[in-house]
């Protein structure tokens, strides 16, 4: 590509930036277009970035990515890729959910531990510990990280850390720390550490003072967290009877409210395993 073209990219990539600070939205939705094939195409879609609705942010990072590992190793394409992603991502106006698509892309084209992958993981990790931006943002930003980072690296763990933190910020409401450790859950192997760290975050949600009914039907709508989990499947069931038991006592319950309480209340005294009362006997055999 010439000077000329890359110019025009270029300013089309920050104004569709600037439109979408000004208008206050992000673009993180799947736009009807599919994935970019072809060089040719992806550059399509770049110059019309400005000025088609269907041309997302996700659809510019795509095209750059065809773009860069359709170039030559060393080329000039590559490295205006590399650079037009951090003059984008470093841009003051840029909304987090846009800086957050950006600052992937930029993680998965760097090279491990090249500047541009150290800023990508410095960038993620700043916007999933702010606090004026969408909580669905900072849970995006630390679960993008991780599921990009490899396993056992330093950013993977940060990414581990980051999530268990936001599912336990003391000022979230039930259902944006039940996002961040769901999150970490459906993201980390069955029976993984972090799994389990996940799970008992959110086991720790059942025991918030002050639970409303509402937060109640929150967590029960994600349905059972560790089915076949052993030890971890039992405390569920228990937290989630408790969980029940502190709300069917609640005084400020309607009638169709209370009725509810009581059918979970059952539900999971129902699914607790039985104590059996029978005593052990030995067989002796002379």
């Amino acid at each position: 590509m010439d000077q000329n073209l890359q110019r025009e990219i270029t300013q089309a990539c920050i104004a569709l930036v600037q439109k979408n600070a000004a208008s206050g939205q992000g673009t993180r939705q799947r736009s009807p277009l599919g994935e970019p094939k072809t060089k040719k195409e992806a550059i399509e879609w770049l110059l019309k970035a400005a000025h088609d609705p269907d041309i997302t942010i996700e659809k510019v990072t795509d095209a750059l990515w065809v773009i860069y590992k359709r170039s030559k190793l060393a080329s000039q394409a590559r490295q205006w890729v590399m650079q037009l992603l951090l003059d984008l991502v470093r841009r003051e106006d840029i909304l987090a959910s846009d800086a957050i698509e950006v600052a992937s892309a930029l993680y998965s084209l760097s090279e491990p531990g090249s500047g541009e992958r150290e800023e990508a993981i410095e960038i993620l990790l700043k916007l999933a510990q702010r606090r004026d931006i969408p909580f669905h943002d900072t849970v995006e930003a630390a679960h993008a990280l991780y599921l990009q980072s490899p396993k056992g690296s330093k950013e993977h763990q940060q990414a581990t850390e980051t999530l268990l933190e936001q599912a336990r910020w003391p000022d979230t409401t039930v259902a944006q720390a039940q996002e961040a450790a769901l999150a970490l859950c459906y993201a980390s192997g069955y029976r993984s550490q972090e799994r389990k760290q996940a799970i008992q975050a959110l086991l720790e949600l059942t025991r918030r003072p002050n639970l409303s009914f509402e937060d109640a039907v929150v967590l029960e709508n994600n349905g059972m967290f560790v089915a076949g989990f052993g030890a971890l499947a039992k405390q569920e069931l228990t937290a989630r009877r408790q969980t029940w038991e502190t709300i069917a006592r609640r005084s400020d319950l309607t009638p169709e409210q209370r009725a509810q309480a009581a059918e979970k209340l059952e539900y999971y005294k129902n699914m607790e395993p039985k104590k059996s009362n029978a005593r052990s006997t030995k067989t002796v055999i002379y």
